[in-house]
């Protein structure tokens, strides 16, 4: 396989396509790249392989955005650089390795993964989970003296979730708080809708002209607006139905909820929502 970086700005470029996992990209400093996100084991070596046709100075970091599998099963071909992540994605990666990741459960994972999707097995070839070496609280910050690549905690789609700036350049890597063009996965146990607004609410303010989606084509402000509209919307009359009385299978249903993307899948639009039911419900 072959991945094509698509140039977003001088120092930056990204893989957009969607084919093979959530969205990646990397940061061309002086002293080498940083890469943000990995994909899959099979995509990830694509994925290098293409970092290190742009440039001969090697890569030293891979920056992690949450801990779901489409952006870190791949950590293993960045095995020999720093890989940073929030202490609380290395936390839930820690805590999957004695469950779902654990010897002989990730393994029927796989085997599952197989039969459903034959044809994407080769993406899960040799799959180890590799550990953030590094975490931080708040922010990490990398540069060159020309170019600063910054990661900053949010949370929202996940506990651990981070998005990447090069303020610099107003790029910004938004993982997946932002599936530009559809629905969003939000029913991750750890997803915060309140944070999740607050996120697009502090991306709307600082200085970004384009935005890498964690799944999606290329953005910008007007995407994350869109969004966050949709997700005021949302808490709004989803609170009024909850004080209201109305079940979790009535709120999931209920059609005044303003127009917005189709999801991909009929259970990923209602499985969020029921989490967000679940979420707003605890907080009443």
């Amino acid at each position: 396989m072959e991945m094509r970086l698509e140039k977003v700005s001088d120092s930056v470029y990204a893989n957009m396509e969607g084919k093979t996992g959530g969205n990646v990209g990397v940061i061309l400093l002086k002293y080498g790249a940083v890469a943000v996100d990995a994909q899959y084991p099979g995509s990830a070596k694509a994925f290098r392989e293409a970092i290190e046709g742009l440039t001969d100075r090697g890569v030293t970091h891979l920056l992690l955005t949450h801990y779901h599998g489409d952006h870190v099963f791949g950590s293993q071909v960045f095995e020999d650089c720093e890989i940073v992540g929030h202490r609380l994605l290395r936390e839930r990666m820690e805590h999957l390795l004695g469950e779902d990741w654990a010897p002989g459960n990730l393994e029927k994972m796989l085997e599952n993964l197989r039969q459903r999707s034959p044809e994407r097995a080769w993406l899960y070839e040799g799959l180890r989970i590799v550990l953030p070496t590094k975490t931080f609280e708040e922010r990490f910050i990398l540069g060159d003296g020309e170019i600063t690549v910054e990661m900053i905690h949010t949370g929202g789609h996940t506990a651990g979730s981070s998005i990447v700036y090069i303020p610099e350049e107003r790029v910004l890597f938004a993982g997946d708080l932002l599936f530009a063009k559809t629905f969003p996965w939000a029913g991750d146990e750890s997803a915060d809708p309140d944070k999740w607004i607050e996120a697009f609410e502090m991306i709307m303010e600082m200085d970004v002209e384009r935005i890498i989606p964690g799944h999606g084509p290329l953005s910008d402000k007007a995407e994350v607006e869109k969004h966050l509209s949709f997700f005021k919307a949302v808490r709004e009359e989803m609170k009024r139905l909850i004080e209201e009385g109305a079940t979790m299978e009535e709120a999931v249903k209920h059609d005044g909820y303003p127009p917005f993307y189709e999801a991909k899948t009929p259970e990923r639009r209602e499985n969020s929502l029921r989490h967000w039911y679940r979420f707003w419900s605890r907080k009443k």
